[in-house]
């Protein structure tokens, strides 16, 4: 009798077992949260975020897994440097320009008229960012670092040709930085959401905008602007931040993986997605025939950075009375911009 109740015990164990060892495995599962602004069909969440969730998961065989949240589900573009600070999002995407103010350091690389591509920049990001960059983030982890390509001037009143072209004329702008740009060029800049620019551009409530070939197709404006006008006007840098406590208390295999998955080389990968897809939006709008294109000259390039020259001192003066090496870091990007 004995017997036989145990071996029923034996029976019940071995039945449950599974569910207590699937349980287990559950709990020990780690989810993270990531929240971006843009849309699941942008190219970074498709071809860099989600790619990094899985090589991660990968990395740690399932004990780490990213829940991504698009769209500003978790906070918009000016949210979400907060809501990484505060743990309402474990991992955000953020803009640092959005935060006026925030990231004094990094806004050297908002100055007009300095980078040329997206992997140039980001490369210099990194060259800089021990020695000069690294406390504008100390309340957070640094995932990655990259930017997007050079932003163009794009219009549907009229072409640009020359920089003479500009004057008086209306324009979007993406930043107080390059409102700043724009003023000092002439131009009327404009503050608008982006949900409200294609509207804006077809009703001609502005003549144009400043912003990456990217955005174009991303923001579904390829068939709203008549030209384009390319002369590498700026670059927006960016980073994937995470919580620095939610980070602290990982198991050491979790930090190890994030630290793999991401850092300088994924940073290199998303920039280069950026410049790439420029390039190939470039061609598509050329090959449509719904847009020209120019290519302004250098020597309209020239009297652009005249023009904006001031900015640079002026960001220097600001910063340096802040305690910030302001010049001496001026100084550098423009020395490792010759190089690169």
């Amino acid at each position: 009798m004995k017997n036989a109740v145990k071996l029923v015990g034996l029976a019940a164990a071995l039945m449950i077992m599974p569910f207590i060892m699937q349980s287990a495995a559950a709990a020990e599962t780690i989810e993270l949260k990531m929240g971006h602004f843009m849309s699941p069909m942008h190219i970074q969440h498709q071809k860099s975020f989600v790619p990094f969730a899985q090589e991660l998961e990968k990395l740690t065989k399932g004990e780490v897994k990213i829940k991504i949240f698009p769209g500003g589900a978790l906070g918009g573009a000016l949210e979400l440097a907060d809501a990484v600070k505060t743990g309402v999002v474990d991992i955000a995407f953020i803009v640092p320009s959005y935060n006026t103010g925030r990231f004094p350091r990094i806004s050297a690389f908002d100055l007009p008229f300095i980078f040329k591509n997206a992997v140039q920049t980001t490369e210099i990001l990194y060259d800089v960012y021990e020695q000069y960059l690294a406390d504008d983030f100390k309340d957070y982890k640094v995932l990655w670092l990259y930017s997007c390509d050079t932003g163009q001037l794009h219009s549907v009143t009229k072409p640009i040709r020359k920089i003479e072209d500009l004057q008086g004329m209306k324009m979007r702008t993406p930043s107080s930085y390059m409102s700043e740009a724009l003023r000092l060029l002439g131009v009327n800049p404009l503050s608008m959401p982006l949900s409200e620019l294609a509207v804006s551009l077809d009703k001609h409530v502005i003549d144009g905008m400043l912003t990456p070939n990217t955005a174009i197709v991303d923001f579904k404006l390829a068939n709203t602007i008549k030209y384009s006008a390319q002369i590498d006007f700026y670059v927006s840098p960016m980073a994937v931040i995470m919580n620095k406590e939610k980070f602290n208390a990982l198991p050491d295999s979790a930090k190890k993986a994030l630290e793999q998955a991401g850092g300088k080389k994924w940073g290199l990968r998303a920039a280069k997605l950026y410049d790439d897809y420029a390039q190939t939006t470039l061609r598509e709008l050329g090959d449509s025939g719904k847009v020209k294109i120019f290519n302004l000259s250098a020597a309209d390039r020239k009297k652009c950075i005249e023009k904006v020259k001031k900015m640079e001192a002026d960001w220097v003066a600001k910063n340096t009375a802040k305690g910030i090496p302001a010049e001496e870091l001026l100084t550098k990007i423009k020395t490792l911009t010759a190089q690169k």
